[in-house]
């Protein structure tokens, strides 16, 4: 038995969600309750902050696949406290004070390591953390579709609807869970909000076009990250752009989407030259993604401004590798 089994000794668990939840860290809290509440462990599903859930995306989820997560001010009792899809005293989680704390989470490692530490930073979505930990409990997935649709929904929203999937382990969960979901249907065709719809269209006014080497920037305000590779794959059709790199803010640094329409520019390999040293970056052929940790770029860089550095990296890649007539 593995890390789950080892939580469930417990009698009461609040597993918290980070601050405006997104539906990676409302399905990775839903697939601990279930396996706890299975072990008949008293479970409760919460978060906090400034703001309740509104997206719809998100709400809908909730509905429709009866996850049960509230809204709190106070820590209710509870014998651990585990903190999904984060970590524990950073900036995009409340912190309530537990002396017994666990974390499931998939991100940069900002926290020192602990037996009751479950950090996969090299996973895309932290839905795959957790479906591979019920599965090393035995855990059937396959038999609740509530959860399957969570946890598809999960790493659809963290890989940029899937376009920037890449890690092994991401795909064999996307693969082993797939099927005929109506509500995941729903879910899929609802990912864009009106004010995310407006900060798609004012980033590609805002755009930066580097003609000589056929490379096009945007920056987009803070955004969902399936709604930064929508913005990237509709630049990449302009004509005389071969390759497109989108970013966005968030907790750690920055998250990024890279599109290649030409032969001579693979995505993926691009994505991790960018990501070299401060981050991580992969993907596919004409699509990929990373993530960069604002510790790491400034270790590296400096004081240097994000889009000055990605620049200067993006004409030295498109030098040696991209110039020229595009083949698609």
């Amino acid at each position: 038995m593995g890390f789950l089994n080892e939580m469930a000794k417990n009698k009461k668990i609040c597993i918290q969600c980070h601050d405006n939840p997104d539906a990676d860290t409302i399905a990775s809290a839903f697939g601990a309750y279930v396996y706890f509440t299975s072990r008949g462990v008293d479970t409760r599903i919460i978060y906090s902050g400034a703001a309740h859930m509104q997206k719809f995306s998100v709400c809908y989820m909730v509905e429709q696949c009866s996850i049960p997560i509230r809204y709190v001010d106070e820590l209710p009792e509870c014998d651990l406290l585990l903190v999904v899809d984060a970590q524990y005293r950073q900036g995009n989680v409340t912190l309530f004070e537990h002396d017994n704390v666990a974390i499931i989470d998939h991100h940069f490692q900002l926290v020192e390591d602990k037996n009751n530490y479950w950090i996969k930073s090299d996973y895309q979505s932290c839905s795959t953390v957790v479906w591979e930990l019920l599965k090393e409990e035995g855990y059937d997935v396959k038999s609740n579709e509530a959860l399957k649709i969570a946890l598809l929904f999960g790493l659809y929203t963290d890989t940029s609807t899937y376009s920037d999937l890449y890690r092994e382990v991401d795909m064999e969960m996307k693969l082993e869970l797939t099927g005929d979901y109506p509500v995941l249907e729903r879910l899929t065709k609802s990912t864009m909000t009106i004010s995310e719809l407006i900060i798609a269209s004012e980033a590609m006014c805002n755009h930066e076009m580097d003609m000589e080497h056929n490379f096009a920037i945007v920056e987009v305000i803070r955004c969902d990250q399936s709604v930064l590779g929508i913005i990237g794959d509709f630049v990449i059709q302009v004509d005389s752009i071969f390759v497109s790199f989108c970013y966005t803010t968030t907790t750690e640094g920055y998250q990024i989407s890279v599109r290649s329409c030409t032969d001579k520019v693979r995505a993926n390999e691009l994505a991790a030259f960018l990501c070299q040293d401060i981050g991580s970056g992969g993907g596919h052929l004409k699509k990929a993604g990373g993530r960069v940790y604002s510790e790491r770029l400034k270790e590296k860089y400096g004081n240097r401004n994000f889009k000055e550095v990605i620049r200067e990296l993006m004409c030295q890649f498109m030098e040696t590798n991209g110039k020229g007539d595009a083949s698609v």
